[in-house]
């Protein structure tokens, strides 16, 4: 189901969870004992300059200069995020798959992206965006996603480290998703505890929770 351009670096890898589960509006209990905690820890000790010195955003944002992208003005959703909270702008609550993302990519540094596999028709293919390529951003107008690292299926691309489409959202009524981490440099084993990781918080936060299968790419 997953597939890669070979015109991808070796370096980028892809974390892919599928599971299946009931959504909700929100878990309070993902909040009081994972996300607020978090937050918490990120305002007392993250400024911008520890976040701009962060290995794993440095790693991202060579990538993405390697693939001809400019991550200051396309920045990876994990440094958007990251900065957010250090500002102590705080998170926007969605729903608990949404929040659950928010999570992982603010616990690991990377971004993640979740998406209704509902909505997608055929492979998923990770590569990179044509010249004069743009899609519809969630909450956002047309993203530019030309030399962006980006997933597409038979429709066209929906997803990317920056900013997702609203093709593959996922809304209160998903129940059947797949959770990408887009992981740069990242070794074997550090993958694998990553994704192990994933399993465990998606088992223990999201409702009927099942992961059916992981992989990486």
């Amino acid at each position: 189901m997953f597939t890669r351009n070979k015109q991808i670096p070796m370096t980028i890898k892809l974390g892919v969870t599928i599971l299946e589960f009931k959504n909700e509006t929100k878990n309070d209990a993902m909040w009081a004992t994972l996300l607020t905690p978090l937050i918490d820890r990120i305002n007392a000790n993250d400024t911008l300059e520890t976040i701009r010195q962060s290995p794993e955003i440095q790693a991202t944002k060579q990538a993405y200069k390697a693939l001809g992208k400019d991550p200051s003005r396309f920045r990876p959703s994990s440094d958007s995020l990251w900065r957010r909270v250090a500002k102590g702008k705080g998170l926007y609550q969605v729903n608990a798959l949404v929040d659950l993302n928010n999570a992982l990519s603010l616990t690991f540094k990377m971004p993640f992206g979740s998406y209704d596999l509902d909505k997608i028709q055929g492979d998923i293919t990770l590569t990179k965006g044509l010249p004069g390529a743009q899609y519809p951003g969630i909450g956002k107008d047309m993203i530019n996603i030309e030399n962006l690292l980006v997933l597409a299926d038979n429709q066209g691309p929906f997803g990317s480290p920056t900013s997702d489409s609203t093709t593959a959202m996922i809304n209160e009524t998903t129940h059947r998703a797949a959770i990408i981490a887009y992981l740069f440099d990242v070794d074997n084993d550090a993958a694998a505890h990553i994704q192990a990781e994933v399993k465990a918080t998606a088992e223990t936060y999201l409702s009927e929770a099942s992961v059916v299968a992981q992989q990486i790419v």
